[in-house]
């Protein structure tokens, strides 16, 4: 094989990826805010994908806000699903799932400073535990938020939904199971912030029609995914998209998730890509 014929082929291969990608998913709607996804902070080395450093975490946020986008919360997020189409390309919904200590240790003093509201998904039956319900990986635990630092926070303003109690996937459960489990979380939640439980958070994005008619059973008013299965164009209010981060994920690149440009789908492809692998977490735990 030639060497002009290999540079063909590896200056041909994104566009066909990202040809793929248009024709299969396509672009997201403008008219609905878009909501970025992370998980863990930490200042140590991690063997796995799902987090970002506090200082890359910062950098994010003020690259982003010299950009000109703004940071709404959950009210004004579920508002725009209802209302009129607009542009919103702009406007960002800042999750964290798994709600660990660090979300109140790290990213909140950043995101108060800065003034961005967030909004954090609990996974109910390891409030002040740690996370055994994870793959180790050989590394140390993290440990969920215990509910006086949930009362804490809701006093501060900032907003919570529900991961499950269990962090189980839901679409290895039972209609009964999934749907008593969804119950115990919300109103877990709801009994220490005192207010209705809005927003669920599939573990690992995964989801199915019992999953989505478990949710609207159980009171949600919506349930997010990471990246789902229909068009991006659909807005299913229960199985809305978000936009991971992760930490091979550079602090100039955070952009490429939230425009319309050349990179955007072999960056969503990446991403649906690695989060195919989270169903290893409970087909190997349940081992």
């Amino acid at each position: 094989m030639s060497a002009a014929l290999v540079l063909a082929i590896l200056a041909g291969a994104p566009l066909a990826l990202h040809a793929l990608w248009r024709a299969r998913y396509g672009y997201p709607p403008d008219h609905i805010p878009r909501v970025l996804c992370f998980h863990k902070l930490s200042q140590r080395f991690l063997f796995e994908g799902t987090w970002t450093t506090p200082q890359r975490f910062a950098a994010y946020l003020d690259l982003l806000r010299k950009r000109g986008y703004t940071f709404i919360d959950e009210s004004q997020y579920l508002a725009a699903l209802d209302a009129p189409p607009a542009d919103r390309t702009k406007q960002i919904f800042l999750t964290f799932d798994d709600g660990y200590t660090e979300v109140r240790d790290i990213a909140w003093p950043l995101l108060s400073e800065r003034k961005i509201p967030f909004h954090v998904f609990l996974v109910t039956d390891y409030a002040g535990r740690e996370n055994c319900w994870d793959l180790s990986l050989g590394r140390p635990s993290f440990r969920h938020l215990d509910w006086p630092s949930v009362r804490e926070m809701a006093a501060a303003g900032i907003t919570f939904g529900s991961h499950t109690a269990s962090h189980a996937d839901l679409t290895r459960m039972s209609r009964g199971d999934a749907r008593a489990n969804l119950e115990r979380s919300r109103a877990g939640i709801g009994d220490v912030i005192g207010k209705p439980v809005r927003t669920l958070s599939y573990p690992y994005g995964r989801y199915h029609a019992v999953a989505q008619e478990a949710a609207r059973a159980a009171g949600f008013e919506a349930a997010f995914s990471l990246y789902p299965a229909h068009r991006n164009s659909v807005t299913d209010r229960f199985a809305l998209r978000r936009d991971a981060v992760y930490i091979i994920d550079p602090v100039a690149m955070i952009e490429t998730k939230l425009q319309k440009k050349a990179l955007y789908g072999l960056e969503e492809m990446k991403c649906r890509a690695i989060n195919a692998v989270a169903v290893l977490t409970p087909l190997l735990k349940a081992r």
